[in-house]
């Protein structure tokens, strides 16, 4: 039995690339079914299809000095760009770290004892999805007097909150809201404490 001690695997996972390495390679699928559809009919009819011959007129009487060639080279270095950025930028992340205490052996003064903030033993990780973050976000929002309703987004960094009042003036509201929602957002544990913003909207 190995005797190794493996690192502990990170819980804030950056989003896949499953959805645009998908739609590239559907376009490059899709590209490749033409070409060969149009081989066979080029070997069966003995001319291109009309699809297929066209562009090809159109670039063999297209000069690369010409506006025409210089917009369509600068159309697929831009689209070459976006597609290497995409690969090598890394997406945000999909949740957010918590701070955690470490647990107390049992019988030492303290045991158990966390304060609202998750304990774990050495070498864990706790973190909260960005959804849970807003969720929580919203929910003490409309806890707060004078909101009628609120919905909440969350990014890495950011909370942002809609809320609906019936009350005229905002000024006091925003204060309280943000507020608010920061301090239960720091007692859950969460570390940095993102930034908390909020919109306020009085309905008529």
């Amino acid at each position: 039995m190995s005797g190794r001690i493996h690192p502990p695997v990170s819980m804030r996972r950056r989003p896949s690339r499953s959805a645009p390495a998908v739609v590239t390679a559907l376009l490059l699928l899709a590209l490749g079914v033409a070409l060969v559809w149009a081989a066979v009919v080029r070997l069966a009819e003995g001319m291109w299809p009309v699809f297929f011959a066209e562009p090809l007129v159109w670039l063999s009487s297209t000069s690369w000095d010409s506006p025409q060639g210089w917009t369509a080279a600068v159309v697929l270095l831009l689209i070459g760009l976006v597609l290497l950025l995409c690969g090598i930028i890394p997406g945000e992340f999909g949740a957010l770290p918590l701070r955690a205490k470490p647990v107390n052996m049992p019988g030492l003064p303290g045991a158990g004892e966390s304060g609202g903030v998750p304990s774990v033993r050495g070498g864990e990780t706790v973190v909260m999805s960005r959804r849970a973050v807003a969720r929580l976000a919203a929910s003490t929002c409309n806890h707060i007097d004078g909101v009628s309703s609120a919905s909440a987004s969350a990014s890495g960094r950011r909370v942002h909150l809609d809320v609906t009042t019936a009350l005229h003036g905002t000024a006091d509201l925003q204060h309280w809201v943000v507020d608010g929602v920061r301090s239960r957002l720091a007692a859950t544990g969460l570390d940095p404490v993102p930034e908390v913003t909020a919109s306020i909207r009085s309905r008529e």
